[in-house]
């Protein structure tokens, strides 16, 4: 078995270690890739659309998709912190892999994520995360040559523990559900989205649809959609001068009655306000990426 596992695993080629006060942001490079982060907010971004909020200790793992899927474009975004708040220190670990067509990544959906609590009850994968960014730490060629060892363990643990967490189903039908789901909420926000009818996009009932979501993507989907949404949202009011109307319209709201007090609840402000906080701070004002309550 082990034999087999072997096999199937691609063979690391690059590890990096990136920090420093955000915001900044990275491409995802070609896949597959898998990412560490150590310490931050972040938010994993397909395409251009947020996707994905990770916090510290979480792994996410990007693969290229059934074979035949397009292509798709992922970075990996810090969060600068509010106005007001002190710039925190941020370290994302990242690892690439020599791509396997036919290998264990290859019946992954494009994002497998690994929330960090996790990972810290994975005794073998937090052990190589911790080994890998103690090399990271000091660069030299020794150091170096440790941690492109540290890649094939940090893969093989990563899959352990994702298919482990699959309810004793294969790994990448649990995923592509959800992430069918995912691509269809990015691509038509403003449709009128319920749990049944994402729930047969996924081709999965309404309850284990709601679960197998909130499991893989740390929220459940509605609230996900929503949240989806104000980011959005944010984006526009902070970058164009479009008007509210516009602005709501595309979000998925009727009225800019609705989404002005959709947005106030959300977020504490009026949209008016935001946009001119985050005007006056000179760079856009993001908000907190998609995650569960804690």
């Amino acid at each position: 078995m082990a034999d087999e596992m072997g096999r199937q695993l691609p063979r690391g080629v690059a590890v990096s270690r990136r920090h420093g006060a955000p915001p900044w942001g990275v491409s995802a490079g070609d896949p597959p890739s898998l990412h560490v982060v150590v310490q931050g907010s972040f938010f994993l971004a397909q395409d251009g659309a947020r996707v994905l909020g990770l916090e510290p200790g979480d792994v996410v793992l990007l693969g290229a998709g059934p074979r035949g899927a397009a292509p798709r474009e992922h970075s990996l975004r810090c969060v600068a912190p509010s106005s007001g708040a002190a710039s925190a220190p941020v370290e994302l670990l990242s690892a690439t892999y020599a791509a396997e067509p036919d290998g264990a990544l290859a019946a992954l959906a494009p994002v497998v994520h690994l929330p960090g609590g996790e990972v810290r009850r994975a005794q073998g994968l937090s052990a190589v995360v911790s080994l890998l960014r103690a090399a990271l730490a000091e660069p030299s060629a020794g150091q170096e040559r440790l941690a492109r060892s540290l890649l094939e363990p940090l893969l093989a643990y990563t899959l352990h523990c994702h298919g482990r967490a699959g309810d004793g189903r294969a790994a990448g039908a649990f995923d592509r559900r959800v992430a069918r789901a995912l691509q269809l909420i990015q691509e038509k926000l403003a449709a009128r989205w319920t749990i049944e009818a994402l729930a047969r996009a996924a081709g999965l009932s309404r309850a284990a649809f709601a679960r197998r979501f909130l499991a893989e993507v740390g929220v459940p989907p509605l609230r996900y959609v929503a949240e989806l949404r104000m980011q959005r949202a944010a984006e526009l009011l902070a970058e164009g001068d479009r008007s509210l109307a516009s602005v709501a319209a595309e979000v998925g709201y009727d009225s800019e009655f609705a989404f002005s007090r959709a947005f106030k609840r959300h977020t504490g402000e009026a949209p008016g306000a935001f946009r001119r906080r985050s005007r006056s701070q000179g760079a856009p004002f993001r908000l907190p990426p998609v995650r569960a309550a804690a």
